[in-house]
């Protein structure tokens, strides 16, 4: 794959990251707001806030490199009653205007908190339209591998998985930066981070088994197709094989990290925090997995006819 081929999965990693990150932080919003009080809950979220936009730009601009002319990209936007790329490229262009909102209203205003709580569930509901356009770009007849429920499926799944296991991460940077900093609502902090990290590896772990479940589905209708599907499947279990292997070997050490550290904050009162690495390492090879399961998507797609 070539940088022009590496583009996307580039784009579309980092979007779902995105999109699952605020979800996920979005939730765990809720839970603080009942707990801790809408002001106080919105001013601990406004970094992972800010870097969940952050994200999002750099999935754009990494979009842009798959273009032959980047400067004529926002004309793919006219086609939108029958093409899937207008409707994603519309879709992802208003999620990244409503996380703005709502990291300048967190920033630089104060209060407006139904505001941002409205701003979040349309830029998640915007997000989640992105995603779903986005796999329908690859719903061909011509690709046997590609074409079924199972891609909408997956690249969903990849947007909860990447997206849980990144909030962590944010919340985990973000505890830290207050620890260091000397901040009042640092407890609050800790308690969210307690509060969250359970349910949030319990949601990773039952991705990844659904994610494994999904494939070994797709393994067996490839097996049962025509050419094209059994040549993917060769490539699969073939010359990709190792890919494969690793791809699962990281993901569920990745989860299973998480959820070790969730489980021993289950069982200590107050979170262990020199257990961060393990964190970032889990969120790391939980990436790494789907890099490689995105690779593997473009890489073992055949083509049928012309």
């Amino acid at each position: 794959m070539n940088v022009r081929e590496w583009a996307l999965p580039v784009y579309t990693i980092l979007m779902q990251l995105a999109v699952g990150a605020l979800l996920g932080l979005w939730l765990i919003r809720a839970g603080g707001i009942r707990q801790h009080g809408r002001s106080v809950t919105d001013h601990i979220i406004r970094i992972p806030v800010l870097a969940i936009l952050l994200t999002n730009i750099a999935a754009i601009i990494g979009s842009h490199f798959h273009l032959s002319h980047p400067i004529f990209s926002l004309l793919a936007t006219l086609n939108l009653r029958s093409s899937w790329l207008s409707r994603e490229i519309l879709f992802t262009i208003s999620f990244f205007l409503l996380v703005s909102g709502i990291a300048y209203i967190q920033w630089f205003t104060y209060g407006h908190s139904r505001l941002i709580t409205v701003l979040g569930w349309l830029a998640l509901l915007m997000g989640s339209l992105s995603i779903y356009c986005m796999s329908h770009i690859y719903l061909l007849p011509t690709h046997s591998s590609w074409n079924s429920s199972l891609t909408v499926i997956s690249f969903l799944l990849s947007a909860i998985v990447l997206g849980v296991t990144a909030v962590a991460v944010l919340l985990v940077m973000d505890l830290k930066v207050s620890e260091v900093a000397g901040a009042a609502d640092t407890a609050v902090r800790r308690q969210i981070v307690h509060q969250s990290f359970v349910w949030l590896a319990g949601v990773a772990g039952g991705t990844a088994v659904i994610t494994l479940i999904l494939n070994l589905i797709l393994i067996m209708m490839l097996s049962q197709g025509e050419l094209s599907a059994l040549t993917s499947l060769f490539l699969l279990l073939g010359l990709y094989q190792p890919l494969f292997g690793l791809r699962y070997i990281a993901l569920f050490t990745g989860v299973g990290w998480f959820g070790l550290t969730a489980y021993m904050l289950l069982h200590n009162r107050k979170p262990r925090f020199e257990m961060t690495t393990t964190i970032y390492l889990a969120c790391l090879l939980v990436l790494i997995s789907e890099i490689l399961g995105r690779f593997l998507f473009y890489a073992t797609h055949v083509r049928t006819g012309i």
